[in-house]
C-alpha cells in the first residue's frame, strides 16, 4: 500500500508544479499595435526606465504571492532600459480590491506598489474600505483587459517582441523565460 501511496503523491507534486508553472498564450486575433495602445490606454504603474526600448505589461494582485515572486526576480532580471507597468487587479482575496485602492489612491503610486511589495510577508499595504468610483473603473478596466487576453491568474505578463509580435504569459516564469522577457539582451 505504501508504494501506491508513494506514487500517488509523486503523481500529485508533479500535478501541482505543473499547475503553478507558466504559460504561453497565443494573444487575441487582430492589430497588435491596436491591443498595445489598449495595454497603454490602461492605467498602470511605472517602474524602470523612463524611457525604454521595451515596454512589460505585468497584471499583478497585491495578495498573490507569485506576483511578489515576480517582482523581487524583476528588480535583477530587468535590463536597464526595460519599463514594467504594473496594471493592478484584484483576484485573490477579498481585501485586493481595498489593496489595490490604497495602492492606486496614494500621493506616489509607484512607491506604495514597492511598499507593498517589500512588505509582502508582513500583509503588504492595508486595503482601504472605501474608494473613489475612478478606482473602481481602473480595477475593472484592468481586469476586463486581462481577461480578454485569457490571462485568468496572476501574474500574467504582455509585451511585444523585437519582432513587434505581442507576447502573452500567463504565471511566473522560470528564470529563462524571464530573461527572455525583460533581461539583458
Amino acid at each position: 500500500m505504501s508504494v501506491v501511496r508513494g506514487i500517488a503523491l509523486g503523481l500529485l507534486a508533479l500535478v501541482a508544479n505543473i499547475s503553478v508553472a507558466g504559460t504561453w498564450i497565443a494573444p487575441p486575433a487582430g492589430s497588435p499595435a491596436g491591443l498595445m495602445q489598449r495595454m497603454d490606454r490602461a492605467k498602470w504603474i511605472a517602474a524602470g526606465a523612463k524611457s525604454a526600448q521595451r515596454v512589460v505589461y505585468v497584471f499583478t494582485d497585491p495578495d498573490c504571492p507569485y506576483c511578489n515572486d515576480l517582482w523581487k526576480a524583476m528588480q535583477t532580471a530587468r535590463a536597464p532600459d526595460v519599463q514594467i507597468r504594473y496594471l493592478l487587479v484584484a483576484v485573490i482575496d477579498a481585501d485586493s480590491k481595498g489593496k489595490d485602492a490604497a495602492i492606486l489612491e496614494a500621493k506616489d503610486p509607484a512607491a506604495a506598489l514597492e511598499k507593498t511589495e517589500r512588505n509582502y510577508e508582513h500583509g503588504g499595504i492595508a486595503p482601504k474600505t472605501d474608494m473613489l468610483a475612478e478606482t473602481k473603473e481602473t480595477i475593472s478596466f484592468n481586469g476586463d483587459l486581462m481577461a480578454a487576453l485569457h490571462i485568468f491568474g496572476t501574474p500574467g505578463l504582455v509585451y511585444m517582441d523585437e519582432h513587434n509580435q505581442v507576447k502573452v504569459y500567463a504565471g511566473m516564469p522560470d528564470e529563462k523565460q524571464l530573461q527572455a522577457i525583460v533581461g539583458k539582451r
